[in-house]
C-alpha cells in the first residue's frame, strides 16, 4: 500500500516543530556565551582589574569591619563625634553639634551627618558610629588603585591599593570614629580628579567641577585645610609642569569656586544663625589659626616629626618609600636631558605625587600643633609611589625588591613560630579561643609569600603581605580584644549602672577620668569626676543613692570609718591604662598584671 502524502497540515506542523529544535540550539548557545562571559571579562584586562580590586576591597573590609565591631571603647577622640550626635539626635538639632549639651565646634558638621546617618540605620553605637569611616576608607583605597591604573598601569593600581590599605595608621583610623578618614577621601578624590582634567580637554571642566565639590565637601570635613592642601599642590604641578595655560579663568576657575563654596558655606551660615558669630569665631580662629600657629596647641614636636610619623604609621611598606624616592629622582633628572614625551610624561607623575606629599607634610611641619595623624592625606600618594616602585622592580626582578620578598616571609614566618611558642606564656596561660591562629595566619601566609618569592612572582608575594596583615587584624580583634575587654570592669558594670534609679549618682575616681565619657555615651548619665581621696569619702557620705567607681589600691587610701560605712559591690581585674591598641602592644607583658577595680556604694545593693 503506497503511503499518502501528508496532509497540509501535518507539513505545517513539522514546519512549526522545526523551530523549538532551532530555539533550542540558539539557548544552548546563549547559555554557552553566559557561562563564558565571566572567563572573558576576567581575560580581559579592565574586568581583571575589577575583580581583583573587589577581592582587596573584601578583604580591607573584613578587616576593618572586625576591628570596629570588637574594639570596645572609644579612642583618640572618637567619643567627642559618637557623643555629639547622640545628643544632637535628643536635641533634635542637625545643625549644631552638642557634647554635654553645650554646642561644640571643633570641627564642621559633614562628619557628624555622616554618623547620624549610620545612628539611623543601625542604631547607637560603637559599630555605628565607626561604619562611616570604614566606608570612606574603602573609597579611598578604590580610588587609589584606579588612579595608580591610569597613571602606571593595573598592577600598579592593585600594588598601590593593598599598600595603602594595609599600613599600619591606615588600617587604625578605617575603623576610628574621626572625621579625618572622611578628609582622606575627599583629598584623594579631588587630587586625583584635578590630575585627570589636565589630561582630559574634553571632561575637563567636568572633572574641576567634580573636584571642587569634593574640595567644598573636605571644607565641610575639617575645615581650610580641606581646600588649601589640595589647591595648594595642584598649583604648584601647574607652576612646574607649565600647565596654567589649561585652566580658564570664566570656564574653570569662577564656577568651580562657586561649587566649592555652594558646598561649604550654607551650614556655616545656619550655625551663625543658631549660635552666632561666637561659634564661627571658636572655629576658624581658635581651631584653625590658633592650633597652627598658636601656643595653646604647641606639642613641642620637632620639624621633622611628620616626616617621621609618615614612616611610622606607613610601615611595613615605608621601608620602600626612599628607593622610591631615589627612583623618582632619576627619572625627572633624566627628563631635563631628554626630550622625549613620554618620558616627560612619567616624570611628570611623580613630579605630582610628590609635590602632595610635599604640600602636606611641610604644611603641618610649620604647623606648632603637629599631630601624626595629620599627614594621613598623603598615604594615598605614598602608595601609588610604592606600589608603582615595586611592580617596577619585580619586572626587571631587582635585588632590592628581590631581597624584600624573602625577608618579608622569613619574618613572618619567624614571628609565626615565636608567637606559637610564647603566646600562652604571654597571656599567663589564661584561655584564649585558638590562641594558635594567629600564629598558623604567619606560618601559612609566610610560606605561601616565599612560593611566590621563589617562583620569582614578587608582586603576589607583597599582595599576600597585604593579605596577612589584613588576616592578622581579623584574627587580633576576635582573639585579643575580648581578651582585654575582660579586663575592663568599667565595661561590666555598665550594664549596672544603666539600671540605677534616675536620681542615683555615678563617681569616677581622676584616674579613670578617660572613662567619663564612655558612661556618659552607653548609659545617657552624667559621672561626676572624684579628684581626691577626701572627696571621695564626702561623695559616699551623701544620704541618696551613690555609686563610685575606685581602684582597689585607691580605695585603700579611703579611711577605716569611711569604708566601714561603705559597699563593695563587685571587684573585678582591671587594665588601669587608656585603652587602645598601641597601649596594648606598647606595654606587652605588663598589661597582664592585676589589679582590680571596685564598684563601691553608700548602700548595700547587690550588682545586677
Amino acid at each position: 500500500m503506497l503511503k499518502q502524502s501528508p496532509a497540509p497540515e501535518q507539513d505545517q506542523g513539522s514546519a512549526r516543530n522545526v523551530k523549538p529544535e532551532l530555539g533550542a540550539t540558539e539557548a544552548a548557545a546563549s547559555a554557552r556565551r553566559a557561562a563564558a562571559l565571566p572567563s572573558a571579562i576576567y581575560k580581559s584586562e579592565y574586568g581583571r582589574f575589577a575583580v581583583v580590586l573587589t577581592g582587596i576591597i573584601l578583604v580591607a573590609a573584613a578587616a576593618y569591619l572586625s576591628l570596629a565591631y570588637n574594639w570596645p571603647k572609644f579612642s583618640r577622640a572618637e567619643v567627642f563625634f559618637a557623643e555629639c550626635v547622640r545628643e544632637m539626635f535628643q536635641a533634635d538639632n542637625l545643625v549644631t553639634p552638642l557634647y554635654h549639651g553645650t554646642p561644640f565646634f571643633d570641627k564642621p558638621i559633614l562628619a557628624y551627618w555622616f554618623i547620624a546617618l549610620s545612628y539611623k540605620i543601625l542604631g547607637v553605637s560603637h559599630f555605628a558610629a565607626r561604619v562611616p569611616a570604614v566606608l570612606m576608607a574603602l573609597g579611598t583605597v578604590a580610588i587609589t588603585a584606579v588612579g595608580g591604573k591610569h597613571m602606571f598601569g593595573s598592577r600598579q593600581g592593585i600594588l598601590a591599593a593593598c599598600v595603602l590599605a594595609s599600613s599600619l595608621m591606615f588600617m587604625s583610623f578605617a575603623n576610628l570614629c574621626m572625621s579625618d578618614m572622611n578628609l582622606v577621601f575627599f583629598d584623594t578624590l579631588s587630587l586625583s580628579l584635578l590630575y585627570l582634567s589636565l589630561e582630559n580637554e574634553k571632561r575637563r571642566s567636568v572633572f574641576l567641577y567634580i573636584g571642587s565639590l569634593s574640595m567644598g565637601l573636605a571644607f565641610l570635613t575639617k575645615g581650610p585645610v580641606g581646600i588649601v592642601l589640595p589647591a595648594i599642590s595642584f598649583a604648584a604641578y601647574l607652576t612646574i609642569s607649565k600647565q596654567w595655560h589649561k585652566i580658564q579663568l570664566w570656564k574653570h576657575v569662577v564656577p568651580c569656586t562657586l561649587i566649592l563654596l555652594g558646598a561649604g558655606v550654607p551650614w556655616f551660615m545656619a550655625a551663625f544663625r543658631q549660635n552666632g558669630g561666637g561659634a564661627l569665631s571658636y572655629f576658624f580662629i581658635h581651631e584653625n589659626l590658633e592650633r597652627f600657629a598658636g601656643s595653646t596647641y604647641d606639642t613641642h614636636r620637632p620639624i621633622w616629626f611628620m616626616v617621621q610619623s609618615l614612616f611610622a604609621g606607613m610601615l611595613p611598606w615605608s621601608i620602600f618609600l626612599p628607593f622610591a624616592g631615589y627612583d623618582s629622582v632619576k627619572l625627572i633628572l633624566a627628563k631635563g636631558k631628554n626630550a622625549v614625551a613620554a618620558l616627560a610624561e612619567t616624570a611628570n607623575k611623580h613630579i605630582f605625587l610628590w609635590l602632595w606629599i610635599a604640600v602636606v607634610c611641610g604644611f603641618f611641619s610649620v604647623s606648632r600643633g603637629k599631630i601624626d595623624y595629620y599627614v594621613l592625606p598623603v598615604y594615598p600618594a605614598a602608595s601609588l609611589l610604592i606600589g608603582n616602585f615595586l611592580i617596577a622592580g619585580a619586572d626587571q626582578k631587582s635585588k632590592l625588591v628581590k631581597f624584600f620578598s624573602f625577608f618579608a616571609p622569613a619574618v613572618l614566618m619567624s614571628a609565626g613560630a615565636a608567637s606559637l611558642l610564647f603566646l600562652p606564656r604571654f597571656f599567663n596561660s589564661e584561655q584564649i579561643s585558638g590562641w594558635s591562629l594567629m600564629p598558623s595566619i604567619l606560618l601559612v601566609c609566610g610560606a605561601l609569600m616565599l612560593t611566590f618569592s621563589l617562583k620569582s612572582e614578587m608582586h603576589k608575594a607583597f599582595k599576600m603581605l597585604f593579605v596577612s596583615i589584613c588576616l592578622l587584624a581579623v584574627a587580633f580583634s576576635f582573639q585579643i580584644y575580648p581578651w582585654i575587654t575582660s579586663k575592663q570592669a568599667v565595661i561590666q558594670y555598665i550594664p549596672y549602672i544603666q539600671q540605677l534609679e534616675p536620681n542615683a549618682r555615678i563617681g569616677v575616681y581622676t584616674s579613670l577620668q578617660n572613662w567619663i565619657d564612655e558612661i556618659t555615651f552607653q548609659t545617657d548619665r552624667e559621672p561626676m569626676k572624684i579628684e581626691k581621696i577626701k572627696m571621695a569619702e564626702e561623695f559616699l557620705k551623701a544620704p541618696s543613692l551613690s555609686v563610685l567607681l575606685i581602684q582597689e589600691n585607691e580605695y585603700a587610701e579611703m579611711s577605716p570609718t569611711a569604708r566601714a560605712s561603705s559597699h563593695v559591690i563587685a571587684s573585678k581585674p582591671f587594665i588601669p591604662r587608656s585603652l587602645n591598641p598601641m597601649y596594648f602592644i606598647s606595654k606587652g607583658q605588663k598589661l597582664a598584671d592585676k589589679t582590680n577595680l571596685l564598684l563601691v556604694s553608700n548602700t548595700a545593693l547587690k550588682q545586677k
